[in-house]
Protein backbone atom coordinates (compact mmCIF):
# COMPACT_ATOMS: atom_id res chain seq x y z
CA UNK A 1 0.00 0.00 0.00
CA UNK A 2 3.06 2.33 0.79
CA UNK A 3 4.36 1.75 -2.37
CA UNK A 4 1.09 2.68 -4.22
CA UNK A 5 0.65 5.94 -2.19
CA UNK A 6 4.05 6.47 -2.86
CA UNK A 7 3.98 6.13 -6.71
CA UNK A 8 0.83 7.68 -7.33
CA UNK A 9 1.66 10.81 -5.34
CA UNK A 10 5.00 11.32 -7.61
CA UNK A 11 2.70 10.72 -10.16
CA UNK A 12 0.14 13.17 -9.15
CA UNK A 13 3.00 16.22 -8.74
CA UNK A 14 5.29 15.31 -11.87
CA UNK A 15 1.82 15.23 -13.75
CA UNK A 16 0.54 18.42 -12.40
CA UNK A 17 3.97 19.65 -13.13
CA UNK A 18 4.07 18.94 -16.78
CA UNK A 19 0.56 20.24 -17.49
CA UNK A 20 1.61 23.54 -15.84
CA UNK A 21 4.57 23.45 -18.23
CA UNK A 22 2.34 22.55 -20.94
CA UNK A 23 -0.06 25.89 -20.18
CA UNK A 24 2.97 27.90 -19.51
CA UNK A 25 4.30 27.08 -22.47
CA UNK A 26 1.06 27.80 -24.61
CA UNK A 27 0.79 31.11 -22.51
CA UNK A 28 4.20 32.07 -23.78
CA UNK A 29 3.73 30.99 -27.22
CA UNK A 30 0.54 33.34 -27.23
CA UNK A 31 1.83 36.29 -25.33
CA UNK A 32 4.58 36.18 -27.75
CA UNK A 33 2.78 36.38 -30.86
CA UNK A 34 0.55 39.06 -29.35
CA UNK A 35 3.15 40.90 -29.14
CA UNK A 36 5.01 40.17 -32.41
CA UNK A 37 1.39 41.19 -33.99
CA UNK A 38 1.58 44.53 -31.99
CA UNK A 39 4.86 45.32 -33.20
CA UNK A 40 3.86 44.84 -36.61
CA UNK A 41 0.72 46.55 -36.48
CA UNK A 42 2.60 49.73 -35.00
CA UNK A 43 5.20 49.79 -37.71
CA UNK A 44 2.33 49.19 -40.32
CA UNK A 45 0.78 52.32 -39.22
CA UNK A 46 3.60 54.41 -39.64
CA UNK A 47 4.33 53.42 -42.86
CA UNK A 48 0.64 53.52 -43.57
CA UNK A 49 0.94 57.52 -42.52
CA UNK A 50 4.06 57.97 -44.43
CA UNK A 51 2.25 56.62 -47.65
CA UNK A 52 -0.91 58.76 -46.66
CA UNK A 53 0.93 62.16 -46.46
CA UNK A 54 2.52 61.52 -49.49
CA UNK A 55 -0.67 61.07 -51.86
CA UNK A 56 -1.82 64.01 -50.13
CA UNK A 57 1.13 66.14 -51.11
CA UNK A 58 1.09 64.96 -54.26
CA UNK A 59 4.66 63.04 -54.22
CA UNK A 60 5.56 60.55 -56.35
CA UNK A 61 5.22 56.97 -54.44
CA UNK A 62 8.13 54.34 -54.75
CA UNK A 63 6.72 51.49 -52.96
CA UNK A 64 9.47 49.02 -53.59
CA UNK A 65 11.62 51.94 -51.93
CA UNK A 66 9.64 52.55 -48.72
CA UNK A 67 9.57 48.35 -48.45
CA UNK A 68 13.09 48.52 -48.59
CA UNK A 69 13.69 51.49 -46.41
CA UNK A 70 11.38 50.27 -43.07
CA UNK A 71 13.15 46.95 -43.33
CA UNK A 72 16.53 48.19 -43.19
CA UNK A 73 15.63 50.87 -40.66
CA UNK A 74 14.61 47.94 -38.71
CA UNK A 75 16.75 45.29 -38.83
CA UNK A 76 19.00 48.06 -37.24
CA UNK A 77 17.35 48.88 -34.33
CA UNK A 78 18.31 47.90 -30.83
CA UNK A 79 16.99 44.90 -29.50
CA UNK A 80 15.70 44.03 -25.83
CA UNK A 81 14.73 40.79 -24.50
CA UNK A 82 11.18 41.78 -24.23
CA UNK A 83 11.04 43.19 -28.21
CA UNK A 84 11.15 41.19 -30.89
CA UNK A 85 14.04 40.69 -32.83
CA UNK A 86 12.95 42.74 -36.50
CA UNK A 87 16.37 41.92 -38.37
CA UNK A 88 14.43 39.52 -40.04
CA UNK A 89 11.12 41.86 -41.46
CA UNK A 90 9.55 41.65 -44.65
CA UNK A 91 7.58 44.54 -45.90
CA UNK A 92 5.25 44.10 -49.26
CA UNK A 93 3.25 46.69 -50.66
CA UNK A 94 -0.06 45.44 -52.24
CA UNK A 95 -2.66 47.22 -54.61
CA UNK A 96 -6.11 46.72 -53.79
CA UNK A 97 -6.54 44.05 -56.92
CA UNK A 98 -3.58 41.46 -54.87
CA UNK A 99 -0.77 43.28 -57.19
CA UNK A 100 2.67 43.33 -55.43
CA UNK A 101 3.39 47.06 -55.54
CA UNK A 102 7.36 46.71 -53.54
CA UNK A 103 9.47 44.03 -51.62
CA UNK A 104 11.87 44.37 -48.97
CA UNK A 105 13.21 41.06 -49.94
CA UNK A 106 12.95 40.22 -53.62
CA UNK A 107 11.99 41.45 -57.15
CA UNK A 108 8.68 42.46 -56.38
CA UNK A 109 7.56 41.74 -60.17
CA UNK A 110 8.32 38.19 -60.10
CA UNK A 111 5.70 37.87 -57.38
CA UNK A 112 2.48 36.31 -57.29
CA UNK A 113 -0.98 37.88 -56.97
CA UNK A 114 -1.48 38.36 -53.14
CA UNK A 115 -5.56 38.92 -53.19
CA UNK A 116 -6.33 35.32 -52.21
CA UNK A 117 -3.99 35.76 -48.91
CA UNK A 118 -6.37 35.95 -45.35
CA UNK A 119 -4.77 38.60 -44.34
CA UNK A 120 -5.35 40.66 -47.20
CA UNK A 121 -9.00 39.96 -47.90
CA UNK A 122 -9.32 41.06 -43.63
CA UNK A 123 -7.15 44.28 -44.52
CA UNK A 124 -9.55 44.98 -47.56
CA UNK A 125 -12.34 44.99 -45.01
CA UNK A 126 -11.06 47.90 -42.82
CA UNK A 127 -9.55 45.76 -40.15
CA UNK A 128 -6.11 44.96 -39.03
CA UNK A 129 -5.43 41.42 -40.86
CA UNK A 130 -3.51 38.72 -39.04
CA UNK A 131 -2.60 35.15 -39.92
CA UNK A 132 0.12 32.81 -39.21
CA UNK A 133 1.44 29.93 -41.70
CA UNK A 134 4.31 27.59 -41.45
CA UNK A 135 6.88 27.99 -44.09
CA UNK A 136 8.21 24.28 -45.42
CA UNK A 137 11.00 25.71 -47.17
CA UNK A 138 12.70 27.37 -43.64
CA UNK A 139 10.46 24.96 -41.72
CA UNK A 140 9.45 27.69 -39.21
CA UNK A 141 5.96 29.48 -38.47
CA UNK A 142 5.23 33.50 -40.24
CA UNK A 143 3.46 35.74 -38.58
CA UNK A 144 1.60 38.21 -41.32
CA UNK A 145 -0.09 41.64 -40.45
CA UNK A 146 -1.51 43.61 -42.70
CA UNK A 147 -2.83 47.43 -42.94
CA UNK A 148 -4.68 49.46 -45.81
CA UNK A 149 -3.47 52.71 -46.48
CA UNK A 150 -5.59 54.69 -49.21
CA UNK A 151 -5.22 52.71 -52.46
CA UNK A 152 -2.57 49.76 -51.26
CA UNK A 153 -2.72 47.22 -48.57
CA UNK A 154 1.01 47.24 -46.30
CA UNK A 155 1.52 43.77 -45.43
CA UNK A 156 4.48 43.04 -42.77
CA UNK A 157 5.61 39.35 -42.01
CA UNK A 158 8.23 38.67 -39.66
CA UNK A 159 9.48 34.29 -38.70
CA UNK A 160 8.48 33.22 -35.46
CA UNK A 161 11.95 31.89 -34.78
CA UNK A 162 12.37 32.61 -30.72
CA UNK A 163 9.36 30.43 -30.61
CA UNK A 164 11.36 27.52 -30.32
CA UNK A 165 14.22 29.43 -28.03
CA UNK A 166 11.35 30.27 -25.86
CA UNK A 167 9.96 26.11 -25.68
CA UNK A 168 13.47 25.06 -24.96
CA UNK A 169 14.09 27.56 -22.12
CA UNK A 170 10.72 26.91 -20.54
CA UNK A 171 11.18 23.51 -21.02
CA UNK A 172 14.33 23.56 -19.65
CA UNK A 173 13.22 25.48 -16.55
CA UNK A 174 10.08 23.00 -16.40
CA UNK A 175 12.51 19.79 -16.21
CA UNK A 176 14.86 21.43 -13.61
CA UNK A 177 11.66 22.53 -11.51
CA UNK A 178 10.61 18.80 -11.90
CA UNK A 179 13.72 16.92 -10.95
CA UNK A 180 13.99 19.72 -7.97
CA UNK A 181 10.19 19.12 -7.11
CA UNK A 182 11.18 15.25 -7.07
CA UNK A 183 13.45 15.68 -5.06
CA UNK A 184 10.78 17.53 -2.13
CA UNK A 185 8.10 15.71 -3.08
CA UNK A 186 9.90 12.15 -2.86
CA UNK A 187 10.68 13.47 1.13
CA UNK A 188 7.14 14.64 1.86
CA UNK A 189 5.64 11.62 0.02
CA UNK A 190 7.64 9.13 1.83
CA UNK A 191 7.00 11.10 5.49
CA UNK A 192 3.55 11.55 4.19
CA UNK A 193 2.83 7.94 3.06
CA UNK A 194 4.35 6.64 6.36
CA UNK A 195 2.08 8.87 8.27
CA UNK A 196 -0.57 7.65 6.76
CA UNK A 197 0.05 3.76 6.09
CA UNK A 198 1.21 3.33 9.84
CA UNK A 199 -1.81 3.75 10.97
CA UNK A 200 -3.32 1.54 8.27
CA UNK A 201 -0.99 -1.16 8.64
CA UNK A 202 -1.59 -1.33 12.51
CA UNK A 203 -5.44 -1.02 11.41
CA UNK A 204 -5.35 -4.18 9.16
CA UNK A 205 -2.53 -6.15 11.07
CA UNK A 206 -5.12 -5.75 14.08
CA UNK A 207 -8.13 -6.75 11.43
CA UNK A 208 -6.20 -9.93 11.05
CA UNK A 209 -5.43 -11.19 14.90
CA UNK A 210 -9.38 -10.01 15.23
CA UNK A 211 -10.42 -12.02 12.32
CA UNK A 212 -7.85 -15.54 12.92
CA UNK A 213 -9.83 -14.96 17.41
CA UNK A 214 -7.95 -12.27 19.07
CA UNK A 215 -10.66 -10.41 19.95
CA UNK A 216 -8.62 -8.77 22.72
CA UNK A 217 -6.48 -6.72 20.03
CA UNK A 218 -6.11 -2.75 20.38
CA UNK A 219 -4.36 -0.53 18.09
CA UNK A 220 -3.02 2.91 19.56
CA UNK A 221 -4.10 6.31 19.29
CA UNK A 222 -2.64 8.40 16.21
CA UNK A 223 -1.29 11.83 16.65
CA UNK A 224 -3.26 12.26 13.68
CA UNK A 225 -6.91 13.29 14.58
CA UNK A 226 -9.17 11.42 12.07
CA UNK A 227 -6.93 8.35 12.86
CA UNK A 228 -6.80 8.66 16.11
CA UNK A 229 -10.83 8.76 15.60
CA UNK A 230 -10.82 5.56 13.56
CA UNK A 231 -8.69 4.17 16.33
CA UNK A 232 -10.95 4.91 18.70
CA UNK A 233 -13.77 3.58 16.78
CA UNK A 234 -12.50 -0.18 15.75
CA UNK A 235 -11.20 -0.49 19.47
CA UNK A 236 -14.70 0.15 20.22
CA UNK A 237 -16.44 -1.97 18.04
CA UNK A 238 -13.48 -4.69 19.15
CA UNK A 239 -14.30 -4.26 22.50
CA UNK A 240 -18.11 -5.12 21.84
CA UNK A 241 -17.36 -7.81 19.34
CA UNK A 242 -15.34 -9.28 22.11
CA UNK A 243 -18.24 -8.82 24.30
CA UNK A 244 -20.92 -10.44 21.88
CA UNK A 245 -18.69 -12.92 20.61
CA UNK A 246 -17.92 -14.26 24.11
CA UNK A 247 -21.60 -14.45 25.01
CA UNK A 248 -22.25 -16.29 22.13
CA UNK A 249 -19.90 -18.40 22.88
CA UNK A 250 -21.27 -18.95 26.70
CA UNK A 251 -24.29 -19.39 25.31
CA UNK A 252 -23.15 -22.38 23.11
CA UNK A 253 -20.84 -23.85 25.58
CA UNK A 254 -24.64 -23.98 27.54
CA UNK A 255 -26.58 -24.92 25.06
CA UNK A 256 -24.02 -27.44 23.57
CA UNK A 257 -23.37 -28.66 27.50
CA UNK A 258 -27.32 -29.11 28.32
CA UNK A 259 -27.83 -31.02 25.09
CA UNK A 260 -24.99 -33.35 25.43
CA UNK A 261 -26.04 -34.04 28.69
CA UNK A 262 -29.38 -35.15 27.87
CA UNK A 263 -30.05 -39.09 27.72
CA UNK A 264 -32.10 -38.70 24.42
CA UNK A 265 -30.99 -37.58 21.10
CA UNK A 266 -31.51 -34.25 19.42
CA UNK A 267 -31.51 -33.52 15.76
CA UNK A 268 -32.74 -30.25 14.13
CA UNK A 269 -32.36 -29.90 9.89
CA UNK A 270 -33.19 -27.19 7.90
CA UNK A 271 -36.03 -26.86 5.32
CA UNK A 272 -33.31 -28.81 2.41
CA UNK A 273 -32.59 -31.46 5.02
CA UNK A 274 -29.49 -30.62 6.15
CA UNK A 275 -28.61 -31.02 9.77
CA UNK A 276 -28.26 -27.62 11.90
CA UNK A 277 -27.68 -29.69 15.28
CA UNK A 278 -27.13 -32.89 16.84
CA UNK A 279 -26.21 -34.16 20.22
CA UNK A 280 -24.10 -36.69 20.94
CA UNK A 281 -27.04 -39.46 22.09
CA UNK A 282 -28.34 -39.08 18.52
CA UNK A 283 -24.74 -39.40 17.39
CA UNK A 284 -24.21 -42.52 18.99
CA UNK A 285 -27.43 -44.09 18.36
CA UNK A 286 -27.08 -44.09 15.19
CA UNK A 287 -23.34 -45.22 14.80
CA UNK A 288 -21.50 -42.22 14.46
CA UNK A 289 -18.19 -41.36 15.75
CA UNK A 290 -19.17 -38.22 18.61
CA UNK A 291 -15.94 -36.31 16.92
CA UNK A 292 -17.51 -36.43 13.80
CA UNK A 293 -18.61 -33.00 12.89
CA UNK A 294 -22.19 -33.28 10.59
CA UNK A 295 -23.48 -30.07 10.58
CA UNK A 296 -24.37 -29.00 7.13
CA UNK A 297 -24.58 -32.47 5.90
CA UNK A 298 -27.40 -33.92 4.50
CA UNK A 299 -29.61 -36.03 7.16
CA UNK A 300 -30.10 -38.86 4.49
CA UNK A 301 -26.49 -38.87 3.90
CA UNK A 302 -25.59 -38.82 8.08
CA UNK A 303 -28.33 -41.02 9.41
CA UNK A 304 -29.05 -43.74 6.82
CA UNK A 305 -32.22 -44.92 8.53
CA UNK A 306 -34.99 -45.09 6.21
CA UNK A 307 -37.77 -44.91 8.67
CA UNK A 308 -36.20 -41.69 10.63
CA UNK A 309 -36.02 -40.21 7.58
CA UNK A 310 -39.46 -40.20 6.48
CA UNK A 311 -41.10 -39.31 9.55
CA UNK A 312 -38.48 -36.23 8.99
CA UNK A 313 -39.62 -35.82 5.43
CA UNK A 314 -43.16 -35.52 6.15
CA UNK A 315 -42.95 -33.39 9.14
CA UNK A 316 -41.00 -30.76 7.39
CA UNK A 317 -43.19 -31.05 4.28
CA UNK A 318 -46.53 -31.48 5.74
CA UNK A 319 -45.57 -29.67 8.83
CA UNK A 320 -47.36 -32.23 10.84
CA UNK A 321 -46.10 -33.93 14.55
CA UNK A 322 -45.65 -37.34 15.06
CA UNK A 323 -44.69 -40.21 17.40
CA UNK A 324 -43.34 -43.23 15.79
CA UNK A 325 -41.91 -46.10 17.02
CA UNK A 326 -38.20 -47.83 15.32
CA UNK A 327 -36.17 -50.95 15.70
CA UNK A 328 -32.50 -50.84 15.25
CA UNK A 329 -31.84 -54.41 14.20
CA UNK A 330 -28.38 -55.39 15.94
CA UNK A 331 -26.41 -58.86 16.83
CA UNK A 332 -27.94 -60.76 19.07
CA UNK A 333 -30.01 -58.86 21.81
CA UNK A 334 -28.41 -55.55 20.54
CA UNK A 335 -31.38 -54.48 18.93
CA UNK A 336 -32.21 -51.03 19.85
CA UNK A 337 -36.18 -49.94 20.08
CA UNK A 338 -36.31 -45.65 19.68
CA UNK A 339 -39.18 -43.53 20.11
CA UNK A 340 -38.85 -40.86 17.58
CA UNK A 341 -40.70 -37.64 18.59
CA UNK A 342 -40.85 -35.17 15.34
CA UNK A 343 -41.83 -31.61 15.27
CA UNK A 344 -41.71 -28.74 11.92
CA UNK A 345 -39.62 -26.13 13.05
CA UNK A 346 -42.47 -22.83 12.52
CA UNK A 347 -40.69 -19.49 11.87
CA UNK A 348 -41.93 -16.78 14.54
CA UNK A 349 -42.67 -14.48 11.33
CA UNK A 350 -44.66 -17.14 9.71
CA UNK A 351 -42.53 -16.18 6.22
CA UNK A 352 -41.80 -19.78 4.93
CA UNK A 353 -44.36 -22.12 5.09
CA UNK A 354 -41.39 -24.81 5.85
CA UNK A 355 -38.66 -24.33 8.33
CA UNK A 356 -36.99 -27.88 8.63
CA UNK A 357 -37.56 -30.38 11.77
CA UNK A 358 -36.93 -31.08 15.55
CA UNK A 359 -36.12 -34.44 16.44
CA UNK A 360 -36.36 -36.09 19.94
CA UNK A 361 -34.96 -39.97 19.69
CA UNK A 362 -35.75 -41.75 23.21
CA UNK A 363 -34.34 -45.09 23.64
CA UNK A 364 -37.17 -47.55 25.55
CA UNK A 365 -34.95 -50.38 24.50
CA UNK A 366 -34.90 -51.34 28.29
CA UNK A 367 -38.51 -49.73 28.67
CA UNK A 368 -39.70 -52.49 26.18
CA UNK A 369 -37.95 -55.36 27.88
CA UNK A 370 -39.33 -54.15 31.50
CA UNK A 371 -42.83 -54.46 29.86
CA UNK A 372 -41.83 -58.05 28.13
CA UNK A 373 -40.69 -58.94 31.59
CA UNK A 374 -43.56 -57.81 33.50
CA UNK A 375 -45.80 -59.63 30.86
CA UNK A 376 -43.67 -62.73 30.83
CA UNK A 377 -43.89 -62.75 34.79
CA UNK A 378 -47.55 -62.47 34.75
CA UNK A 379 -48.14 -64.94 32.34
CA UNK A 380 -45.76 -67.39 34.65
CA UNK A 381 -47.23 -66.47 37.92
CA UNK A 382 -50.45 -67.12 36.43
CA UNK A 383 -49.37 -70.42 35.03
CA UNK A 384 -47.53 -71.27 38.18
CA UNK A 385 -50.15 -70.60 40.54
CA UNK A 386 -52.34 -72.30 37.68
CA UNK A 387 -50.81 -75.93 38.16
CA UNK A 388 -50.72 -77.03 41.74
CA UNK A 389 -54.16 -75.30 42.20
CA UNK A 390 -55.60 -77.37 39.09
CA UNK A 391 -53.98 -79.81 41.03
CA UNK A 392 -55.09 -79.40 44.61
CA UNK A 393 -59.09 -79.17 43.26
CA UNK A 394 -59.10 -82.04 40.99
CA UNK A 395 -57.69 -84.58 43.95
CA UNK A 396 -60.42 -82.39 45.97
CA UNK A 397 -63.22 -83.08 43.71
CA UNK A 398 -62.22 -86.82 43.41
CA UNK A 399 -62.44 -87.19 47.50
CA UNK A 400 -65.70 -85.53 47.53
CA UNK A 401 -66.65 -88.37 44.57
CA UNK A 402 -66.05 -91.12 47.24
CA UNK A 403 -62.74 -92.02 46.97
CA UNK A 404 -62.53 -90.39 50.71
CA UNK A 405 -64.47 -93.39 51.47
CA UNK A 406 -61.41 -95.64 50.44
CA UNK A 407 -58.75 -94.71 53.11
CA UNK A 408 -55.63 -95.60 51.61
CA UNK A 409 -56.64 -93.77 48.25
CA UNK A 410 -57.80 -90.79 50.35
CA UNK A 411 -54.39 -90.83 52.24
CA UNK A 412 -52.66 -90.71 48.55
CA UNK A 413 -54.38 -88.25 47.90
CA UNK A 414 -54.05 -85.93 50.91
CA UNK A 415 -50.56 -86.20 50.59
CA UNK A 416 -50.30 -84.56 46.92
CA UNK A 417 -52.43 -82.26 47.79
CA UNK A 418 -49.89 -81.42 50.91
CA UNK A 419 -46.89 -81.49 48.31
CA UNK A 420 -49.24 -78.90 45.86
CA UNK A 421 -50.06 -76.72 48.72
CA UNK A 422 -46.05 -76.86 49.99
CA UNK A 423 -45.21 -76.04 46.53
CA UNK A 424 -47.65 -72.87 46.02
CA UNK A 425 -46.69 -71.67 49.38
CA UNK A 426 -42.64 -71.68 48.74
CA UNK A 427 -43.93 -70.01 45.23
CA UNK A 428 -46.43 -67.21 46.93
CA UNK A 429 -42.87 -66.95 49.51
CA UNK A 430 -40.16 -66.89 46.72
CA UNK A 431 -42.46 -64.03 45.26
CA UNK A 432 -43.01 -62.00 48.08
CA UNK A 433 -39.01 -62.45 48.99
CA UNK A 434 -38.04 -61.35 45.36
CA UNK A 435 -40.67 -58.22 45.15
CA UNK A 436 -39.38 -57.39 48.53
CA UNK A 437 -35.67 -56.94 47.57
CA UNK A 438 -36.65 -55.52 44.00
CA UNK A 439 -38.01 -52.54 46.28
CA UNK A 440 -35.09 -52.20 48.40
CA UNK A 441 -32.45 -49.42 47.53
CA UNK A 442 -30.41 -50.52 50.31
CA UNK A 443 -30.80 -54.20 52.91
CA UNK A 444 -31.73 -53.04 57.00
CA UNK A 445 -30.12 -55.03 59.55
CA UNK A 446 -26.87 -54.83 58.65
CA UNK A 447 -24.47 -56.70 60.89
CA UNK A 448 -21.04 -57.86 60.77
CA UNK A 449 -21.53 -61.59 61.49
CA UNK A 450 -19.36 -64.71 60.57
CA UNK A 451 -19.85 -66.24 57.15
CA UNK A 452 -18.29 -69.42 57.80
CA UNK A 453 -21.24 -70.12 60.42
CA UNK A 454 -23.54 -68.88 58.00
CA UNK A 455 -22.15 -71.57 55.62
CA UNK A 456 -22.04 -74.70 58.54
CA UNK A 457 -26.13 -73.77 59.13
CA UNK A 458 -27.32 -73.58 55.66
CA UNK A 459 -25.35 -77.25 54.91
CA UNK A 460 -26.74 -78.71 58.08
CA UNK A 461 -30.44 -77.33 57.21
CA UNK A 462 -29.84 -78.69 53.58
CA UNK A 463 -28.55 -82.00 54.90
CA UNK A 464 -31.58 -83.87 55.04
CA UNK A 465 -32.48 -83.62 50.76
CA UNK A 466 -28.96 -84.46 50.20
CA UNK A 467 -29.23 -87.72 51.67
CA UNK A 468 -32.29 -88.32 50.27
CA UNK A 469 -30.72 -88.18 47.21
CA UNK A 470 -27.01 -89.71 48.12
CA UNK A 471 -25.04 -86.18 47.57
CA UNK A 472 -22.24 -85.24 49.53
CA UNK A 473 -22.12 -81.30 50.85
CA UNK A 474 -18.18 -80.52 51.30
CA UNK A 475 -17.33 -76.73 52.96
CA UNK A 476 -13.87 -75.94 51.47
CA UNK A 477 -13.51 -73.01 53.31
CA UNK A 478 -10.42 -72.42 55.03
CA UNK A 479 -10.19 -68.97 56.68
CA UNK A 480 -12.64 -67.37 59.31
CA UNK A 481 -14.31 -64.55 57.19
CA UNK A 482 -16.31 -61.86 58.29
CA UNK A 483 -19.13 -59.84 56.26
CA UNK A 484 -21.27 -57.18 57.12
CA UNK A 485 -24.57 -57.72 55.79
CA UNK A 486 -28.11 -58.92 56.52
CA UNK A 487 -27.31 -62.65 57.79
CA UNK A 488 -30.74 -64.02 56.76
CA UNK A 489 -30.35 -62.99 52.92
CA UNK A 490 -26.88 -64.24 53.19
CA UNK A 491 -28.41 -67.93 54.34
CA UNK A 492 -31.30 -67.31 51.67
CA UNK A 493 -28.60 -66.94 49.01
CA UNK A 494 -26.58 -69.56 50.04
CA UNK A 495 -29.75 -72.10 50.61
CA UNK A 496 -31.35 -71.03 46.98
CA UNK A 497 -27.67 -72.24 45.57
CA UNK A 498 -26.99 -75.35 47.68
CA UNK A 499 -30.49 -76.42 46.92
CA UNK A 500 -29.68 -75.80 42.86
CA UNK A 501 -26.59 -78.42 43.33
CA UNK A 502 -28.39 -80.60 44.96
CA UNK A 503 -31.82 -81.00 42.38
CA UNK A 504 -29.79 -81.29 39.27
CA UNK A 505 -27.03 -83.50 40.34
CA UNK A 506 -26.29 -87.11 40.06
CA UNK A 507 -26.78 -89.51 42.32
CA UNK A 508 -23.76 -90.17 44.15
CA UNK A 509 -22.48 -86.40 43.07
CA UNK A 510 -20.94 -83.68 45.19
CA UNK A 511 -21.18 -79.95 45.96
CA UNK A 512 -18.31 -77.99 46.60
CA UNK A 513 -19.14 -74.82 49.31
CA UNK A 514 -16.18 -72.65 49.41
CA UNK A 515 -15.45 -68.61 50.22
CA UNK A 516 -12.25 -66.59 50.40
CA UNK A 517 -11.28 -63.05 50.27
CA UNK A 518 -9.69 -62.05 46.41
CA UNK A 519 -8.90 -58.50 45.31
CA UNK A 520 -10.87 -56.36 48.06
CA UNK A 521 -14.10 -58.84 47.66
CA UNK A 522 -15.09 -61.75 49.13
CA UNK A 523 -16.11 -64.44 46.50
CA UNK A 524 -18.60 -67.17 47.64
CA UNK A 525 -18.52 -70.36 45.09
CA UNK A 526 -20.92 -73.17 45.33
CA UNK A 527 -19.83 -76.06 42.45
CA UNK A 528 -21.81 -79.27 41.77
CA UNK A 529 -20.75 -82.44 40.04
CA UNK A 530 -24.44 -82.51 38.66
CA UNK A 531 -25.80 -82.21 34.61
CA UNK A 532 -24.33 -78.84 34.11
CA UNK A 533 -26.10 -76.31 31.43
CA UNK A 534 -25.99 -75.79 27.77
CA UNK A 535 -24.38 -72.55 27.13
CA UNK A 536 -27.61 -71.04 25.31
CA UNK A 537 -29.15 -71.06 28.43
CA UNK A 538 -26.24 -69.43 30.49
CA UNK A 539 -27.49 -65.79 29.39
CA UNK A 540 -31.07 -66.15 30.65
CA UNK A 541 -30.87 -68.39 33.70
CA UNK A 542 -31.01 -65.66 36.10
CA UNK A 543 -34.74 -64.12 34.26
CA UNK A 544 -37.55 -64.80 36.33
CA UNK A 545 -38.92 -68.96 35.95
CA UNK A 546 -36.66 -69.03 33.16
CA UNK A 547 -35.94 -72.99 33.26
CA UNK A 548 -34.13 -75.48 31.28
CA UNK A 549 -35.83 -78.20 30.97
CA UNK A 550 -38.69 -77.21 32.77
CA UNK A 551 -40.72 -80.94 33.19
CA UNK A 552 -37.70 -81.98 34.89
CA UNK A 553 -37.55 -78.49 36.83
CA UNK A 554 -41.01 -79.03 38.25
CA UNK A 555 -40.31 -82.73 39.29
CA UNK A 556 -37.64 -81.39 41.29
CA UNK A 557 -40.00 -78.99 43.36
CA UNK A 558 -38.32 -76.05 41.90
CA UNK A 559 -40.07 -72.49 41.45
CA UNK A 560 -38.16 -70.69 38.73
CA UNK A 561 -37.12 -68.00 40.88
CA UNK A 562 -34.26 -68.99 43.16
CA UNK A 563 -31.27 -67.89 40.58
CA UNK A 564 -33.34 -64.37 40.25
CA UNK A 565 -33.70 -63.99 43.94
CA UNK A 566 -29.64 -64.59 44.01
CA UNK A 567 -29.10 -62.21 41.69
CA UNK A 568 -31.21 -59.76 43.38
CA UNK A 569 -29.67 -60.40 46.85
CA UNK A 570 -25.87 -59.85 44.91
CA UNK A 571 -26.94 -56.24 43.18
CA UNK A 572 -28.62 -55.28 46.65
CA UNK A 573 -24.54 -55.08 47.94
CA UNK A 574 -23.09 -53.57 44.69
CA UNK A 575 -22.33 -57.23 44.10
CA UNK A 576 -22.81 -59.76 40.94
CA UNK A 577 -22.91 -63.45 40.20
CA UNK A 578 -21.39 -65.18 37.15
CA UNK A 579 -21.64 -68.73 36.27
CA UNK A 580 -20.04 -71.42 34.56
CA UNK A 581 -20.86 -74.52 33.33
CA UNK A 582 -20.48 -77.34 31.16
CA UNK A 583 -23.46 -80.20 30.53
CA UNK A 584 -22.28 -84.02 31.83
CA UNK A 585 -19.69 -82.47 34.10
CA UNK A 586 -21.44 -79.99 36.22
CA UNK A 587 -21.97 -75.97 37.07
CA UNK A 588 -20.15 -73.58 39.62
CA UNK A 589 -22.05 -70.46 40.65
CA UNK A 590 -19.54 -67.54 41.68
CA UNK A 591 -20.82 -64.76 43.69
CA UNK A 592 -18.71 -61.39 44.70
CA UNK A 593 -19.46 -59.29 47.18
CA UNK A 594 -17.70 -56.12 48.43
CA UNK A 595 -15.78 -56.24 51.46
Amino acid sequence: MRKKFFSYYVILVVSAMAVTGFFVTRLAQSLYKRNVEEKLASVAKVIQNEISEDIKEGVEIDYNAIAAKYSEILEGSPQDNATPNMSDLRVTIIDLNGKVLGESETDFRSMENHLSRSEVQQALKGSIGKDIRHSRTLDTDFTYVAVKASEVIIRLSLPLTELRDIRWIILRHITLGILVSLLFTVFLALKFSASVTRPVNELINASREIASGNYSKRVKSSADYEFSQLADTFNEMAYQLERTVADLTDKNIKVETIINSMMDGIIAVDDNYNIVLINDMAKEMFGMDRKDDVIGINIIEAVRNNQLNSFISKSVEEGTSSIKEILIAGAGKDGKTYRIHTNPVKPVDNTKKKSGAIVLIQDITNIKKLEQIRTDFVSNVTHELKTPLTSIRGFIETLRSGAMNDPEVAESFLEIIDIESERLYNLINDILQLSEIETRQKDSNILPHSLNSSITEVISILQGPAEKKNVRLIDETSEELTISANKDRIKQMLINLIDNGIKYNVEGGSVFVKAYRHGGNIVISVKDTGIGIAQEHLPRIFERFYRVDKGRSREAGGTGLGLSIVKHIASLYNGDVRVSSQPGIGTEFTVRLPL
